[in-house]
Parts: structure tokens; sequence; C-alpha cells
């Protein structure tokens, strides 16, 4: 059986798809289980220029510091094809969403392939794990109301709990035991919980916009409401603590961030000067009530702390000029910048070494690149599909609290591609050339644990 090779040509460093697959292909890129669904490849691909932009705007960090400025190369590969590997590639599961809400997928390890569940009567989306990847959940809508489905990952019976709205986001607690949800309600976007041991799903709270993040030891949700106020929410006792509550904020941001230590949080205040357009990234410590300023700049801020605890990343994104990005080491006060300027959203790997760095230029096409030790490796670029564009890269500085792209052992990425109206799922090993055909997907996350 065929693959996708004979129905595509490249250009640039981009994977473009000339036409629809044929039946045969289509059959092929959704196999059965144990099939292979590539079995020939992409023709070669020409690799852009290494030339980049330095980018410019707002950088050091409060103190004395040491900064350090990277000068990073794009180590682009050589001419790429298409891997005649299929799901056996995968080391640990991956969760896809079909295309349409018609069902949920997951893929691996290994050749293996379960259809999670699969919708007759309505709609379902936003597939998530657990954090120790033995569950999946996602929302559910129909004519007859919605719900958060529960079912575990390799398979098994279901079990659905009524929601008070259509949920369109969640988020585990890192204990496994509550999950998260946002949904709109009465012109706001609302929180409410489902907690697995009891069954109850219950509202929480509400605000014209909300971002989230649950603490480490999964007792309290850091939120950020209205783009001006921050506060705690206690889930023993139900008790909300404002935390700060700012007139005006010139830069946007989305969600909060614990720090690994459970003590301090990570955010964007107004700087002291509001004659100026420029804003801090502070880390707040809330027993002390100290705050460090590691970041200044002006227009929409994205923060995430290296899982090991030691760097803070952040990037700041303007329509005027190019993207901004640095790595602080609060510790030594030490920055690096990266060349970064079409950086739209991005992830830390696992083992807290990489930076994986997802653009989109005025085509809509997908740039894919890799940060590690002051090198930018550049992956094949492709058309992202709908709803990994239109769903989650807008808003992956919260989604990257709950989802990850990267392999639990950082030694590769997965992501959703489109052309001619339908949808795949790939898998970019760092160490190949060539990326890996999974099957159909609209999109697709990497489990957190093997």
């Amino acid at each position: 059986m065929s693959a996708l090779g004979p129905a595509c040509t490249t250009s640039g460093n981009e994977v473009v798809f000339d036409g629809n697959p044929s039946a045969e292909t289509a059959e092929t890129a959704t196999p059965p289980a144990g099939a292979d669904p590539s079995t020939s490849s992409l023709p070669a691909a020409t690799t852009p220029g290494t030339d980049t932009t330095t980018a410019t705007g707002g950088s050091a960090a409060a103190g004395t510091t040491t900064t350090v400025t990277t000068a990073v190369a794009a180590t682009t590969p050589a001419a790429l094809e298409l891997s005649d590997r299929g799901i056996e590639a995968l080391t640990a599961p991956v969760l896809v969403d079909r295309r349409f809400g018609e069902g949920v997928t997951v893929l691996g390890p290994g050749a293996e392939r379960n259809e999670l569940y699969v919708e007759a009567d309505g709609y379902v989306a936003q597939p998530s794990w657990s954090p120790d990847g033995r569950l999946v959940a996602f929302s559910r809508a129909s004519d007859t109301g919605s719900s958060v489905v529960v079912s575990p990952g390799t398979g098994g019976s279901p079990t659905a709990y009524e929601t008070p709205f259509v949920v369109f986001y969640m988020h585990w607690s890192p204990d496994g035991r509550f999950v998260a949800m946002l949904g709109s309600a009465d012109a706001q976007v609302a929180l409410a919980l489902l907690d697995l041991d009891t069954g109850l799903v219950q509202m929480v709270d509400s605000a014209i916009s909300y971002y989230f993040h649950w603490s480490p030891d999964s007792s309290r949700i850091l939120a950020h409401l209205d783009d001006s106020r921050l506060q705690i929410i206690d889930l023993s006792s139900k008790e909300i603590t404002r935390i700060a509550a700012f007139d005006f904020v010139w830069s946007a941001y989305q969600a909060p961030s614990w720090m690994p230590d459970g003590r301090s949080i990570l955010y964007v205040r107004p700087a002291g000067n509001q004659e100026e357009a420029t804003d801090e990234l502070v880390i707040h410590d809330l027993e002390s009530g100290r705050i460090e300023v590691i970041g200044t700049g002006g227009g929409f801020f994205a923060f995430a702390v290296s899982p090991d605890g030691t760097r803070v990343a952040y990037s700041l994104h303007n329509l005027a000029r190019p993207t901004s990005m640095y790595v602080v080491d609060p510790g030594s006060g030490e920055v690096a910048e990266l060349d970064a300027p079409n950086a739209v959203a991005w992830q830390w790997s696992p083992d807290s070494r990489k930076i994986l760095l997802l653009g989109i230029n005025e085509e809509r096409r997908l740039s894919m690149e890799v940060y590690q030790d002051g090198t930018i490796t550049a992956y094949p670029g492709v058309t992202p599909t709908e709803n990994f564009l239109r769903s989650y890269i807008p808003f992956w500085n919260q989604y990257a609290h709950s989802h990850t792209l990267w392999a639990p052992d950082s030694s590769a990425f997965v992501y959703a591609a489109a052309e001619q109206g339908d949808d795949y799922v790939f898998l970019q090993p760092l160490e190949e050339e060539r990326p890996v055909l999974l099957g159909a997907g609209s999109m697709a996350v990497f489990s957190p644990r093997t």
C-alpha cells in the first residue's frame, strides 16, 4: 500500500501536499492496529538560510546580573524525507484528538493503537492526560447536555460527569484527584472542579477572563482574572485570597505560574513608572513578601519555569517588532537571549535542557525549532491543523501547564499538520532528519509518563 509520498511536494523547508490523498492513502494514514501508516517517504526538501534577525526588546533582570547574549545559529537538517517507520517509533503513549470531534485515540507505545472513544451523537474535545498517564479526560457536548468523560488510557469503561457548561479547557491537579475546568456561564468564564473521589462537580469562581495554575501540592489554585487581578483559591477551606490587583497593566499575559517550591509565584505587574509602557516579570515569595524582578518590557508576556526549577524562560511579543526571548537563572542573575524572532508559543522539555519553539508566518505556516545549549535546530515547516492553530497556539501559555508536545524522555515531539483538508499527526525525533507519520488527527499530546 502506498503512503503519503506520491501525493506531496516540498517548498523550501516546508512539506506541501499537492492534493488529497487517494482512498488507499487515506486508509493507510488511519491503519488498523499493528499496521504501518508510513511505508514510503516524502521527497527531499531544501533548507532555509541560516541568517536570522537579532531580537530586540526589554530584557534585564533586576539587581546586579551577568548578561550572556547567546549567538544562536540555526542548524538546519539535511534534505528531509518521511521516515519509513510508523507508530512503532513511539516510546510513550500519544493522545490524539480526531477531526470534527469524532473521537479520541491513544497511539503507542510501540505499535499499539487504541480507539479510546468514538462519538456518535455529539462532539468531544480537549483530551488531556492525568499526571501519572493512567487516565484520560475529555469534554463531551450533545443535544442532551455536557459532561467530562474520564477513561483509562489503555481502554475500558469510561465514566461521564455532568458539567454546568460545555468545558473548553481542563487541567488535572498534580495528585490526579481533581480536574479543574473552564467554560462559559452567564457571559463570563467560569471555573468548576470535578472531585474524582466523590464524583461531584462544583462551581468555584468566574470572571470576564480566567487563567490559572495548580500549586505543586494540589492544595491551591493560582488564578489571573480580568487581566488585572491575582488570587489564590484554597481547596480545603474554599477561601479566596487576593494577592495583587492593578489599575492598569501595559502588557498582556495569560497563566501565572507557581514555582516548584510551592512557596513562590511568577507573574507580571506594572513597573514603577506608569508613564512608560513597561512592565515587570517578578518572582513573589508568598511567605516573606519579597519580590524579585527578573525581566522588564512591554507587549505580550509568556513565561514558564523549567521543570527542574532552576531557570525561567520568558518571551515578549509585540506586533510592531519581532519576538524577544530570554532564559534567566534567578540564582545567579545570568540572562541568555535567544534569537527566536518568530516564536509565538514554546515549551520546556521534561529534562529542562531544551525549548521547543513554534512560530506562525504570514501564510499561517508553522515553524518548529528546538533550542539547546546556545543553538537552534530547525525542523520542516507545515500548515497547522485548524484545531491546533485556533484552539491551542493562541493560549499556549495556559496549555503548556496541562499538555505537553514533548516525549517524556525529551527525545522527540509531536505536532498536527493539515494540508488540502486532511489532518495528520507526526512525530519528530530530535536526532533524526525525517518526521514519522503516526496517523490521522487534529491535535496530539504526549503522556507525561512512559
